[in-house]
């Protein structure tokens, strides 16, 4: 898949924070989303937070899956126009999600590789993506991490029916070849 046109885009990678993330979701992490639910039970013990905006069509799915360490180039981007994904790190080891903001309000197919961030979650955190959001599958930094996965049954059956890695669009999953598309391919700057 990779030819000899294809450019090497370079990206630091960041520490997640509530406003960073902001272009591309929302993160979880230590504390609840708006305290004060009214529910009666357990006052004084239990803060409770808002529903988390979890949105999908037909059935949702949770996994879980173990990434083993390294940086690998990042050749794929994809987004779900039905679905707001959500990727929770479980255990002590960090994840890194490289992602680039929504884009199909201005009718862009592609995301936009000016605005592409890799940023790094603490064990323990995550994030819920916009709809239309362009990812990557979380990355593991030095050490393996198991991810809590919220998906929709339509993304996890278009995703395990591909035979071969390719370019697809079917089942709300929209994922491209960025060596194919546009001549790139991502790496990481672990050196911060």
């Amino acid at each position: 898949m990779k030819n000899s046109q294809t450019q090497i885009l370079k990206i630091p990678v960041i520490d997640a924070d509530s406003e960073n993330i902001k272009p591309y979701g929302y993160l979880l992490g230590d504390d609840v989303s708006k305290p004060g639910l009214g529910i009666p039970f357990y006052q004084g013990r239990v803060i409770e937070g808002e529903n988390i905006d979890f949105t999908y069509r037909g059935t949702a799915t949770f996994r879980t899956a173990k990434i083993m360490p390294g940086y690998p180039p990042i050749l794929w981007l994809e987004r779900h126009m039905h679905m707001t994904q959500m990727f929770i790190g479980l255990g002590q080891a960090p994840f890194i999600m490289v992602m680039a903001p929504p884009n199909h309000e201005h009718n862009e197919n592609l995301p936009d590789l000016n605005q592409v961030k890799a940023l790094r979650f603490p064990a323990g955190y995550g994030l819920l993506l916009h709809l239309g959001s362009w990812h990557d599958f979380p990355i593991a930094c030095d050490r393996p991490v198991v991810i809590l996965t919220a998906n929709s049954d339509e993304v996890v059956a278009a995703l395990s029916q591909m035979k071969t890695p390719d370019e697809m669009n079917q089942g709300d999953v929209y994922k491209i070849s960025l060596p194919k598309r546009l001549g790139y391919e991502i790496q990481l700057d672990v050196a911060n």
